[in-house]
């Protein structure tokens, strides 16, 4: 059978199929190897950026562990100063001393160094007492620090105890303050010197001080005899007043009971229970003048004989000679001026007499160490010199309120 030839154009025509397809592709080639190189490209892109970004978290990443260990450094010194805080928290007691409500009782004053001590344990031992009635208040009342604060003119206080015949000398008043301070070692007394309202202002700061202080978690004042600290105790009412209470002995003013902080008398047995305000009259020059307990503190002993002994004091005879009362033109208390000659005040002075027992009425004093056996009445000059010995000695109620009102006060006021 023979074959039949193929044409010559079709060859041609396959061949420019060929070259079609080729061109074809080539074109596919092409495409995707553009399409190759833009995905390529983009890929180079996002792989940069998430380099990039990888970078910047890696950056972070190394910061917030930075900040982490700051803060974690930060924590642990809070809690250190947190728990700093908390060991030194403590309860601040502030005393006036120098105040007739707050002198501590003559049971404890006339022992001295151990009167004292005694003193502060039963101090303690009540605002131990008076913590725990606050409940959730104070946390831990039993073993909370106490510090306590006692502000006074030493000597100012010891003379007039003396003259009052609440101390047999001005040595007693100094030993008990260092029984008192050294039982506790939070606790001190500070003696302000001599100055009107020293032992006020000295308190009043330290006040101020210790009560913006988160640590301290509870003040006690006894200072609620005097106006002064009325001001002052107001402009903390709004801001502390329940974490401020006040120790009420004696007479307290009612300005100071309106300011609506706690109040208590528990502490007040501790005190002397010769401040009571009780009101006298006493005739003077044809008039008759009314007298507070904190005025006449300088006779409360006849008062207080008149109202619990069995017998009462009877002033002596020529106790006259202690009146009238001299004042300048401006009303400043002046003394009396006394003609004595010098031989018989230093006979006066070495006898020793008790000036009260002689110049106004009966010692009721069991403990007085002083003469009382010498006759009386004293002639005129034996009593203006006895007068002239009881001198050295400053009135307390002028000292302490800026005034003396009683006529029969034998202390020094002022020279003409």
């Amino acid at each position: 059978m023979d074959s039949q030839p193929v044409p010559e154009m079709d060859y041609r025509t396959r061949f420019k199929g060929f070259l079609a397809l080729e061109e074809q592709r080539t074109k596919l080639v092409e495409e995707i190897l553009a399409k190759l190189d833009a995905v390529t490209a983009r890929l180079d892109t996002v792989a940069n950026e998430s380099v990039r970004e990888a970078s910047i978290l890696k950056a972070d990443l190394e910061s917030e562990k930075e900040a982490r260990r700051a803060w974690q450094d930060k924590s642990a010194t809070l809690r250190d100063r947190l728990s700093s805080m908390e060991q030194a928290r403590f309860v601040l007691v502030l005393i006036d001393a120098d105040a007739d409500n707050y002198l501590f009782h003559e049971k404890y004053l006339s022992r001295g160094l151990v009167g004292g001590q005694a003193a502060a344990d039963q101090f303690m031992e009540k605002v131990r007492e008076y913590l725990s009635s606050l409940g959730s208040a104070i946390d831990d009342p039993k073993t909370v620090p106490v510090m306590v604060k006692a502000y006074a003119n030493l000597s100012g206080l010891a003379q007039a105890c003396v003259r009052d015949r609440k101390l047999s000398s001005v040595g007693d008043m100094a030993q008990f303050w260092i029984g008192f301070t050294r039982r506790y070692p939070l606790v001190d007394f500070v003696d302000v010197g001599s100055g009107k309202e020293e032992a006020d202002n000295k308190l009043r700061k330290v006040l101020d001080f210790h009560i913006g202080n988160p640590q301290c978690e509870h003040t006690l004042l006894a200072c609620c005899h005097d106006a002064s600290y009325v001001p002052d105790l107001r402009h903390h009412a709004a801001q502390s007043s329940e974490r401020i209470t006040l120790l009420f002995a004696g007479h307290v003013r009612s300005d100071m009971s309106a300011l609506g902080f706690r109040a208590t008398r528990l502490f007040e047995p501790l005190f002397s229970q010769n401040n009571s305000p009780r009101v006298s009259q006493v005739p003077m020059n044809g008039r008759v003048r009314q007298l507070s307990g904190s005025t006449i503190q300088q006779t409360l002993d006849i008062i207080t004989a008149e109202a619990s002994a069995p017998t009462q004091e009877k002033p002596i005879s020529n106790c006259g000679r202690l009146r009238p009362i001299f004042r300048t033109a401006a009303g400043k208390r002046i003394d009396k001026v006394l003609g004595v000659e010098k031989r018989l005040l230093q006979e006066m002075r070495e006898r020793n007499l008790c000036s009260w027992h002689y110049l106004r009425s009966d010692c009721q004093k069991s403990s007085c160490e002083r003469d009382h056996s010498y006759p009386r009445p004293l002639s005129p000059e034996q009593y203006d010199a006895q007068w002239l010995v009881a001198r050295q000695g400053a009135c307390y109620t002028l000292r302490k309120r800026g005034d003396c009102d009683d006529d029969q006060c034998m202390y020094t006021h002022g020279v003409p």
